[in-house]
């Protein structure tokens, strides 16, 4: 002590707020010295203020101080545990096995994985709201683990119920959480999500703006391939991403029509639209499906109803409960639904020949037993010689271009392939109105619904198919079975299509420019049979059609 010291005043003792800051800038400097002489000179008030520091203040909860906050917290309980003998601390944050509370954060995480395993969205939410409450104070690496997990599992749990608006705040700050403790894979997954998020929202600037975000990130973890695609695609989605588009997929890498490499490979047609489908949306098709396939066809329509309102932007349950109003011969209702189909995803699926047919029905210009006919050939899994002779009893009635389809479909698979040749030419040619004699006569006992092959692939979400059709009202839309071939024929979704060059592919976009749509139709049934035959140039295509409309 200095000779003067004596004459001045004693320094003012310090709030516990003072001495926990000062304890905790200590530990964040590495200063073991002062460390040492702060818990010394201050034993008796870090014990008696240690419970309340577990409680963490308002201020300190964002990601930022967080971290400096828990590292303080958790390094004077050592201290006090490895120095001072004064253990009761370190006890006080972990607990038993039964009272610690990362252990108990732990389960309830199981917990709810196990209910979004089973599409239970409805009962995680308030199961992960308590656990985010009752965590709020808990701090040290578990906790920095957990609560991005906690919060995004929030955010999807919501977002799979519509509520989009709720969803947006748990997954950002789960994302912040993410960016704060360097969890690249985190942050690339957040991202992600907020992207479907604003995509499903129709917010497509900020849907675009998260994918440069993650784009950038994919580039500093050295995956310059991958960001590349994802910036194709958010240019797609900041220009106006349409609701349904088709892309091509060539060793598993999807492309856009219109940037298909020169270099071959296997291909598959996929549609694509602008948001993705909710669970509890696919979950209630699913079941209205499997509804149809027991015959319970006003139950199936229940579930579709249920479906739709589960997510009122997707088209499945509009496509769907068409063919079973069809089935129930309510066909204006089957028309309208099918007209929802189209405004939701155009193109989509066989949404538009299904709604020529249904038309077509309404107007009585084609009867029940015609259409249960072409139910039949479509679904695939007849014999040959019978779908043949189906097909030509069925055209002898009534000439419709898809039942053409289906008689080449047939005399392909017995080697017959000139007269297939012919099938599919006449099939794809000008199309004319539908009209047969007996439509009022004709009827025949009521199919259940499609074959289990193509409710499966239905409910599988198989989508390799060609592009959306341009028929216009009155035609028979033959194109547009040729596309559906493609996807339903029987080889398969995919066997068929993977055999088709994407020389054969490229011009497409090209001749969908057409203002004829019987070009384009046209188009769609040389492409199917080609790749039947293997055609690997667009020589055999010009054969179909005027070498003009190739290029």
């Amino acid at each position: 002590m200095g000779i003067f010291d004596r004459f001045r005043s004693p320094a003012p003792p310090l709030t516990p707020e003072q001495l926990r800051d000062q304890l905790f800038d200590a530990i964040a400097a590495r200063d073991e010295k002062l460390l040492g002489k702060l818990c010394a000179a201050h034993e008796e008030a870090v014990l008696a203020g240690f419970a309340e520091w577990q409680r963490v203040p308002e201020a300190f909860r964002t990601p930022d101080k967080l971290g400096w906050y828990g590292s303080g917290l958790i390094g004077v309980a050592q201290h006090f545990a490895q120095v001072r003998g004064r253990p009761e601390l370190l006890q006080s944050m972990v607990g038993t096995p039964q009272s610690n509370p990362l252990v108990g954060w732990q389960r309830a995480l199981a917990e709810v994985s196990a209910l979004m395993k089973e599409h239970r969205y409805a009962e995680a939410v308030p199961r992960l709201q308590t656990t985010l409450e009752q965590t709020a104070d808990l701090l040290g690496t578990g906790a920095d683990a957990y609560r991005p997990v906690t919060h995004g599992h929030l955010g999807q749990c919501l977002f799979q119920l519509g509520d989009t608006e709720a969803a947006r705040a748990p997954t950002e700050q789960a994302l912040r959480l993410c960016e704060a403790a360097g969890d690249h894979d985190g942050v690339l997954a957040y991202l992600g999500n907020l992207y479907e998020l604003h995509r499903y929202r129709g917010d497509a600037g900020a849907a675009a703006d998260r994918l440069d975000r993650r784009c950038e990130m994919l580039d500093q973890l050295g995956r310059g391939g991958e960001a590349a695609r994802w910036r194709r695609q958010a240019a797609i989605v900041r220009a106006g991403e349409p609701l349904c588009r088709v892309v091509a997929e060539i060793d598993d890498v999807a492309w856009e029509l219109s940037e298909l490499p020169a270099a071959r490979g296997r291909v598959r047609f996929l549609f694509v639209r602008n948001r993705i489908e909710l669970q509890p949306s696919t979950d209630a098709v699913a079941s209205g499906i499997a509804a149809a396939e027991r015959g319970d066809l006003e139950a199936a329509l229940d579930h579709f109803r249920r479906a739709a309102a589960a997510d009122p932007f997707n088209p499945w349950p509009s496509y769907h409960a068409s063919m079973a109003l069809l089935e129930l011969r309510r066909y204006g209702e089957a028309v309208e639904s099918y007209r929802r189909t189209e405004a939701l995803a155009p193109g989509w699926y066989h949404c538009r020949g299904d709604r020529w047919l249904a038309e077509r029905l309404a107007a009585g210009d084609v009867d029940h037993a015609v259409f249960q006919a072409v139910r039949q050939l479509l679904d695939g899994g007849m014999a040959p010689d019978q779908a043949v002779a189906l097909a030509e009893a069925t055209l002898a009635r009534c000439e419709l271009g898809e039942v053409r389809l289906a008689l080449g479909d047939a005399l392909v698979k017995l080697g017959r392939t000139a007269e297939a040749e012919a099938a599919y030419r006449r099939g794809a040619g000008r199309h004319r109105r539908a009209r047969c004699p007996d439509a009022a006569a004709g009827r025949a006992g009521q199919r259940r619904g499609r074959s289990r092959r193509a409710q499966a692939a239905a409910a599988r979400g198989d989508r390799a198919v060609g592009q959306p059709g341009v028929g216009g009202d009155g035609d028979d839309p033959a194109g547009g079975r040729a596309r559906r071939e493609l996807t339903c024929g029987a080889g398969g979704a995919a066997d068929v299509v993977e055999t088709c060059s994407p020389e054969v592919v490229k011009v497409l976009p090209d001749i969908r420019t057409a203002v004829d749509p019987d070009v384009a139709n046209r188009v769609d049934a040389a492409l199917l049979y080609f790749a039947r035959e293997g055609a690997s140039s667009t020589r055999g295509l010009k054969t179909l059609l005027p070498v003009d409309e190739v290029g």
